[in-house]
């Protein structure tokens, strides 16, 4: 199981977790929550800190979250209370029970490292799914990879600094984010050092695996077309299939 965000879900919580919720739920709510009853269930692949699972569930929906981060979950549990959260890699997990949606966003499944694991996610996903249920997850492009993954950044706060040196391979098209991150505050800071890690899949990839997991009626749909404004909205697609 990939825990490689471990050391980042305190930043992630804090600094990503908040943010991304207000660029990806209008978009969740046109193309995915639409498409429900209220009160049906429905799954959170890579929940991450937890901050959409707990709004989906504020929205009147019975929401599951699974992650493969014990620390991000550790998050998703104080912003998700008394919700039902599972650590799980998406790739492998078995939650014995069908749902009537699922959506994996935050480019979450950029993560997985190639098409093959990747169909290993959606067949578990779709074995997750009630017949015809929707799936709607998004996928960083090239064009984000190339501008946002070759550069350097930083976070800066009170008890905590975390540096982000960033490179994208066009040849292996794997992106790689080396990290180093200071926690505690002066005088007695701590170091950890880590690496992230994303592919940039091929949609047409991507399209053929979802339906070798045996989804249909899939639909690309630019992020920018469908609300997303900004910097989060740069090539990005959002993908909705159907079980």
């Amino acid at each position: 199981m990939n825990n490689e965000y471990d050391p980042f879900a305190a930043i992630y919580n804090r600094h990503w977790g908040a943010d991304y919720r207000k660029e990806a739920l209008p978009i969740l709510e046109r193309l995915l929550l639409s498409r429900l009853k209220s009160g049906q269930s429905v799954l959170d692949v890579c929940c991450g800190t937890g901050q959409i699972t707990a709004t989906v569930r504020d929205k009147g929906f019975e929401v599951v979250g699974i992650d493969a981060s014990s620390e991000m979950l550790r998050y998703a549990r104080e912003n998700f209370p008394q919700g039902e959260l599972h650590h799980a890699d998406a790739r492998d997990f078995d939650l014995n029970r069908k749902f009537h949606a699922a959506y994996s966003v935050f480019e979450s499944l950029n993560h997985i490292p190639d098409i093959a694991d990747l169909e290993k996610a959606f067949r578990q996903i779709r074995k997750h799914l009630r017949p015809k249920a929707p799936f709607l997850f998004d996928l960083n492009g090239e064009e984000a990879f190339d501008l946002y993954w070759n550069t350097t950044d930083a976070v800066v706060a009170d008890d905590r600094v975390c540096v982000l040196r960033m490179e994208y391979d066009s040849e292996t098209r794997q992106a790689t984010c080396n990290a180093t991150q200071f926690e505690g505050g002066p005088p007695n800071w701590t170091r950890t050092d880590f690496t992230l890690r994303q592919t940039c899949h091929e949609l047409g990839d991507v399209d053929s695996a979802l339906r070798d997991a045996g989804f249909k009626d899939v639909s690309l749909f630019d992020a920018r077309d469908v609300g997303m404004k900004g910097d989060a909205g740069y090539a990005r697609t959002f993908l909705l299939a159907t079980a």
